[in-house]
């Protein structure tokens, strides 16, 4: 899958977590939909980013960790700083800005170690969570 093109459509628009902002962020969920058989497969995650110009929380560009890019994966947001944390899960994550901000977002829900862990404990089981035994031949 590749980023929709949607700059034109969201250049500068208002991404907070007030006023129109919730509703412009439903809508760019949308975009993303067609491409995932009709529902939201990756995680939007709202960046603030240093930006000369335009308002607060307005969108900048949308950047994919990989081009294309998969279900479960992260993509970014980039809103002009300052941009506060959303107060609810309406309007997405928000990741502090900087350039690089937000590099390890969803290594917990599927990034690249998840799963290392399951099945490890006091009743034995893989470490890899997604590995199976060698079978002796």
């Amino acid at each position: 899958m590749t980023v929709p093109d949607i700059h034109l459509e969201f250049a500068g628009r208002y991404l907070g977590d007030d006023e129109d902002g919730p509703t412009n962020w439903s809508e760019l969920e949308d975009y993303f939909k067609p491409q995932c058989g009709g529902t939201l497969c990756v995680t939007l995650v709202r960046r603030p980013v240093s930006y000369d110009f335009g308002q607060d929380c307005g969108y900048i560009e949308a950047v994919a960790s990989r081009n294309p890019y998969y279900r479960h994966d992260t993509i970014y947001i980039n809103v002009k700083a300052p941009c506060p944390a959303p107060t609810d899960d309406s309007g997405g994550a928000t990741t502090q800005g900087g350039v690089d901000a937000g590099q390890d977002a969803g290594q917990d829900a599927g990034g690249q170690d998840a799963g290392q862990d399951a099945g490890s404990g006091s009743g034995g089981g893989t470490d890899q969570g997604v590995s199976s035994p060698a079978t002796p031949s």
